[in-house]
């Protein structure tokens, strides 16, 4: 089963402690997934199989009812990419370097599925 958007929305709403949209807006956070799934495609182009897009072909600009164009074992993943985003955003002000390993496991695991 193909998941949406907004359930990878929901999902990394949990993991920021952010469930009212304060701190991170839904518009952000669809953003973040656009790009993500860009990267994915660019990173692994493989996943381009079966998602209906031609090579070469710009990644659309999906909205979050929409189902995540991703192998489903790997949409997971896009959640770890949301979420280094948003706390890229914050790194600044925080002491941890959260981000950068968030963005280290996601690129591991991406490369591995």
């Amino acid at each position: 089963m193909s998941h949406t958007f907004q359930e990878i929305i929901d999902d990394v709403r949990v993991t920021l402690n952010d469930a009212s949209g304060v701190r991170y807006t839904d518009e952000q956070l669809m953003s973040y997934c656009n790009d993500g799934v860009s990267e994915m495609f660019r990173v692994r182009p493989d996943f381009r199989l079966g998602s209906g897009l031609s090579w070469g072909a710009d990644d659309p600009e999906y909205v979050a009812t929409d189902p995540i164009p991703l192998p489903h074992n790997v949409q997971k993943l896009l959640s770890y990419y949301v979420v280094f985003r948003s706390e890229l955003r914050d790194d600044e002000y925080s002491e941890g370097t959260r981000a950068a390993n968030l963005r280290a496991l996601w690129q591991r695991e991406l490369i591995q599925k």
